[in-house]
């Protein structure tokens, strides 16, 4: 079995967009719109691994966003420097950094309010 992709549906597709492309270092892949209401975005990180950030343009999720208990998981180099880039964002660190058996992580929250874990490997 493969992974393929994660689906996050969007309160703001451009924000959540840049949010993804500046912050976590997502490419973006492809952009489609393949029905009236609705637009994906594809964005992809080196190893192909993909991230659909899907907005229906009709329909308000402000209340399911963020409620839900997901979290996504990105490896980073330097835990160190990688927070130092997050200030410099202005994104918050709402957990951590926390010890863990082979490294450290902190977590951070995407524009609706998904939880993400920034994972240091040692």
């Amino acid at each position: 079995m493969e992974f393929l992709f994660n689906t996050i549906e969007v309160s703001d597709l451009e924000k959540s967009f840049e949010f993804y492309k500046n912050v976590i270092g997502l490419e973006l892949a492809r952009r489609i719109k393949p029905q009236e209401g609705m637009e994906i975005i594809f964005l992809e990180d080196e190893k192909g691994h993909t991230v659909e950030l899907l907005d229906y343009k009709e329909q308000k999720i402000e209340d399911k966003a963020g409620k839900l208990n997901i979290k996504m998981g990105f490896a980073v180099d330097d835990l160190d420097k990688t927070i130092k880039f997050l200030n410099k964002k202005g994104i918050d660190i709402i957990e951590g950094p926390v010890p863990i058996e082979n490294g450290r992580f902190v977590d951070i929250t995407d524009p609706d309010g998904i939880k993400i874990g920034l994972y240091d490997f040692e």
